[in-house]
């Protein structure tokens, strides 16, 4: 009888140690290290200040598998997710990181989009689109913001920034298709497997995002074709199109209710009086396969391609599709894709190539609340 009594008292208690448990950890459900990690991470929250330590080991985030510590809550549906960040080891390899995630998995291969602040001051919004696939990144053009945002909204996830004093702006988005429950928190890797990194996030704040009146943004990218990794230039509202390089290479101009020229590192837009819808597209010989390829241009050695391909069964190219930005050389007539995107007929102009041959130029679309 006495067994009896002491197992209904601690059935009884066991609701409120569950949460005593869980208030440990603030809005999070649970911590754990992602992939093989030689020393283990570990995760505190400080619930009178409202901030959260993170400490992790692993050798990187990146290519096909991730290593790293994982303070994490299960969701569904489309949120926003926001933090102060600052890496407080004061030494290390330069991208030992923290940060924000979406993640489909706890396993080490799994899909996930995130926004990354490296040591060095580095921000990027970082996916693999499917388990097992290679690593893409979109390099924010500010250094060491104060606080990240990431936010998704069906298969698209966003990056936002904030420097001190500042509003969030966009820098950036990727398609990230998660289905049913995933994984959102925040995440430490040292960038070496022998080492300890240790972050601190606060004033965190995870909503779910409402049903929001939306309007267009556009984003002027570069991307080296050796490695894939674009670069933010330029975000801001309304549909840019043509963007194309300067002849010398320095500058970036594109169209937005006129025409504009911006510094190719970024920087503020100036006016011009260029015209710059002229121009055509030369028709090579491109690959027969289960896409639609459009707006092929060469590259200034004339010895590779570069084009965009959609899933679709018309002429032309569409608008705010699911776009591939590919990239063929002709000797070998071997096809690499440079990157994924959501844009359209606007997003490559008549000069995409820099003229060196080892970047290209696009723009992508997408959609986000009214200010």
């Amino acid at each position: 009888m006495g067994d009896q009594v002491i197992l209904r008292i601690a059935a009884l208690m066991l609701p409120a140690a569950l949460a005593a448990g869980a208030a440990d950890l603030g809005i999070f459900e649970g911590h754990s290290d992602v992939g093989t990690v030689l020393h283990p991470g570990s995760a505190q929250y400080d619930a009178p200040r409202g901030v959260y330590t993170v400490s992790g080991s692993g050798e990187n985030m990146w290519f096909a598998r991730d290593e790293f510590h994982y303070l994490w809550k299960r969701v569904s549906g489309d949120f926003a997710f926001s933090a102060t960040v600052s890496i407080v080891t004061p030494t290390g390899d330069a991208h030992r990181k923290a940060v924000l995630m979406f993640r489909q998995s706890l396993d080490g291969d799994s899909a996930y989009g995130d926004v990354a602040l490296h040591a060095d001051g580095l921000t990027s919004l970082q996916s693999r689109d499917e388990r097992g696939a290679v690593t893409r990144e979109v390099q924010s053009n500010v250094s060491a913001p104060v606080r990240l945002r990431i936010e998704r909204r069906g298969e698209i996830v966003s990056m936002m920034q904030a420097r001190q004093g500042e509003e969030f702006r966009p820098a950036g988005a990727m398609r990230v298709p998660l289905t049913g429950p995933f994984y959102v928190g925040l995440g430490v890797c040292a960038h070496n497997k022998d080492a300890m990194t240790t972050a601190v996030f606060s004033n965190v704040e995870l909503s779910p995002l409402r049903n929001e009146r939306l309007e267009l943004y556009s984003t002027i990218e570069t991307v080296p074709v050796t490695s894939a990794d674009r670069r933010v230039v330029h975000v801001t509202r309304g549909r840019i199109r043509a963007p194309r390089w300067s002849e010398d290479g320095n500058s970036i101009l594109f169209e937005l209710e006129g025409s504009w020229r911006i510094p190719a590192a970024g920087g503020v837009p100036e006016p011009v009086e260029t015209d710059l819808r002229g121009g055509g597209f030369t028709l090579p010989e491109i690959p027969r396969d289960d896409f639609r390829n459009f707006l092929h241009n060469w590259s200034p050695d004339n010895s590779r391609i570069a084009f965009l391909s959609a899933r679709t069964s018309g002429s032309e190219p569409p608008e705010d599709a699911d776009m591939l930005l590919r990239m063929m050389v002709i000797a070998s007539r071997k096809v690499t894709v440079i990157a994924r995107f959501d844009g359209g007929r606007s997003s490559l102009g008549v000069r995409p190539w820099s003229p060196d041959g080892r970047r290209l130029l696009f723009v992508s679309y997408h959609w986000r609340p009214r200010t």
